[in-house]
């Protein structure tokens, strides 16, 4: 196993502002959306941070303020500029990073002093809002083979799919009698999506059947809270699940059925993102709440390496679309980490 040491590692900070997700764009190498909220989202404001690699490193090229805090993002994949924020207060923001600001009095927090700040600061608005959702918005997706179409995770036990030329949801999935924390679209299949939660249940369902609203497979999936859930996206029958007991599993769902093909064993607390390669069948990754990424390659039992440099929660990672190898991950101590596997 090769425990990665600290650097070489592009790294950014965004103080006071705690991270919970992250997505690379799937039309610039270069450029990945940030999920952040201040007083690690628990209470205060939200931000979506986009970043940029250049010449001079990792750093943030704009940002946009939310009232709550921003839980998850995904980027239209219909529109290069536009990126969607899953918020605390259970809306939906849509921004379009090339609008210009709009002047808004800025609010400081405890550790600033308003001598100190501009009476406006530079403040972008959304260019659309969605707001059906009660409680926290845990995981947004966009489906990427129906591109105009989205699915959000809440934990008001609801998962919803949106389009972008509707003001209200197309379907809403009553997915569990608990909190919901993800669904994730079938990257072969465009009207099918997996969903997990707090009831510790995977549920497959297709917008296809006569009532969308029920699953067309649903099996537990661990003893505890289901925490992700991601689809390899190189087999049909397969997809990964992450849950609170530590544990990371792939599942074969062939013939109807699900066997745990694999029970991988190594974070020592709740592993709370998991996401295969979009470039090797074998390689997924993995973070959590004992502050570090690992790398899987499941013909193997151990992880393949582990990255060691974050100092708290780890909350959210991602592979580069445009860079085999590429990984991100993004963590309670405000930063974000770019390395290679």
């Amino acid at each position: 196993m090769n425990v990665r040491p600290p650097g070489p590692t592009l790294r950014c900070k965004t103080p006071r502002f705690s991270h919970h997700s992250l997505a690379f764009s799937p039309f610039f190498e270069n450029r990945l959306a940030v999920a952040s909220g201040a007083n690690f989202g628990l209470v205060g404001n939200g931000r979506l941070h986009i970043l940029e690699v250049s010449e001079g490193g990792l750093g943030v090229a704009k940002w946009f303020d939310t009232q709550d805090c921003v839980y998850d993002v995904a980027w239209n994949e219909q529109h290069e500029n536009q990126v969607l924020a899953g918020c605390g207060d259970g809306g939906l923001r849509l921004f379009d990073i090339t609008l210009e600001a709009s002047g808004e009095l800025l609010f400081c927090t405890s550790d600033e002093t308003p001598s100190s700040l501009p009476t406006f600061q530079q403040r972008r608005l959304p260019v659309k809002i969605w707001h059906e959702h009660s409680a926290e918005i845990m995981s947004v997706e966009w489906n990427n083979l129906q591109k105009d179409t989205f699915c959000t995770a809440s934990w008001d036990q609801h998962v919803k799919i949106w389009t972008t030329a509707r003001q209200t949801s197309l379907v809403t999935i009553p997915a569990g009698e608990g909190q919901m924390y993800g669904a994730s679209w079938s990257p072969h299949t465009p009207s099918m999506l997996a969903t997990c939660g707090a009831e510790g249940f995977l549920k497959i369902y297709d917008l296809r059947t006569g009532d969308p609203s029920k699953p067309i497979q649903g099996f537990r999936a661990s003893p505890t809270e289901v925490l992700c859930c991601d689809w390899n996206k190189y087999d049909i029958s397969t997809i990964a699940t992450a849950s609170k007991d530590n544990g990371l599993r792939i599942w074969d769902m062939r013939a109807g059925t699900a066997v745990c093909d694999t029970d991988f064993r190594g974070h020592t607390m709740a592993v709370r993102k998991v996401q295969w390669s979009p470039h090797h069948r074998d390689i997924l990754a993995s973070s959590g709440y004992d502050m570090t990424c690992r790398v899987w390659n499941r013909t193997r039992p151990a992880a393949t390496m582990v990255h060691t440099d974050h100092s708290e929660f780890v909350m959210g990672l991602g592979w580069a679309l445009f860079d085999p190898g590429l990984l991100g991950s993004c963590a309670w101590d405000e930063e974000v980490h770019l390395y290679r596997t």
